[in-house]
């Protein structure tokens, strides 16, 4: 098993060099090629905020600005790509093959931001963000968003910082759910090459905790050995729980299902995904 295309929405923002050493660190254990998808917005999407009474001339110097402004974001992605690609050894190629050694192309299209990236996404094998802060450009949020929902792909949200390691000592947020399940699945090339895994059972007052037994089976058929550890939460919210117990274990990637229902910008998802989503300062694999 293993992932070879994964995708890398550029912005030509600062973002773009996080996402890229992100996209880098997880096509390296199989030497995978990272598509980079710069995404140029549409002038004429722009035009109805403005209102009809629009002149021409105005038309088209709102046109030429952005056009100004979005061959500068294309231009600031190239370059970052560029060093990117050079900091992780990794070569540049016109066009997606496979090679015998990380790769990376760019790719530049037109339209809506979230719209490209979704579309992008469907024939990939993992789409890799940066952290979502309130500060970034519109439409990063909806991305993100209609990735994990349309998609069926799993995402991976970069850490604060760049990855010294990646995926070398996992921790799996485990409740019994299908989305949990569907997340330790798709994470199994990443497992499959870790150095430990843990799968982390958060327990609340009160109720009973959803037993591991089933997560630990299936990995054992693969091979794969695990520990355990059962959290009791108190009065504090799971996903504080959860991240605080990755951290604490050495985690340099947290999985997770991704739950909630498309509502956009209802800041993403369950209570749970929202918080880790929010304040997780390691890598995250999640999955709808």
């Amino acid at each position: 098993m293993a992932y070879m295309k994964i995708l890398a929405p550029l912005t030509g923002s600062a973002s773009d060099a996080m996402v890229l050493a992100g996209a880098f660190a997880a096509a390296a254990p199989f030497k995978a090629h990272v598509l980079a998808l710069f995404v140029r917005p549409d002038p004429a999407e722009a035009m109805p905020f403005f209102g009809e009474g629009v002149s021409g001339a105005m038309a088209q110097e709102i046109v030429d600005t952005a056009k100004v402004a979005a061959d500068k974001a294309a231009n600031d992605a190239r370059t970052a790509l560029a060093i990117a690609a050079k900091d992780a050894g990794a070569i540049v190629i016109d066009r997606p093959e496979k090679r015998d050694t990380v790769s990376i192309s760019f790719r530049e299209v037109q339209g809506n931001f979230a719209d490209r990236v979704t579309l992008a996404g469907r024939l990939s094998d993992l789409v890799v963000f940066g952290p979502l802060k309130q500060s970034d450009r519109p439409g990063i949020a909806e991305a993100f968003e209609a990735t994990l929902l349309d998609t069926g792909r799993p995402v991976v949200l970069t850490g604060q910082t760049a990855p010294k390691n990646f995926a070398r000592r996992i921790a799996i947020g485990w409740d019994g759910s299908g989305a949990c399940a569907r997340a330790l699945i798709a994470a199994m090339p990443y497992l499959a090459r870790a150095e430990t895994i843990e799968i982390l059972s958060v327990r609340k007052p009160n109720t009973d905790c959803e037993s591991c037994d089933e997560a630990r089976e299936y990995l054992a058929l693969h091979g794969l050995s695990c520990q355990e550890r059962v959290i009791d939460a108190g009065s504090r919210a799971i996903g504080e729980v959860l991240l605080e117990a990755a951290s604490q274990g050495g985690a340099d990637l947290l999985v997770l299902g991704g739950y909630g229902h498309k509502s956009l910008l209802q800041m993403f998802f369950g209570g749970v995904t929202r918080h880790v989503v929010a304040n997780a300062e390691l890598p995250l694999f999640l999955v709808h």
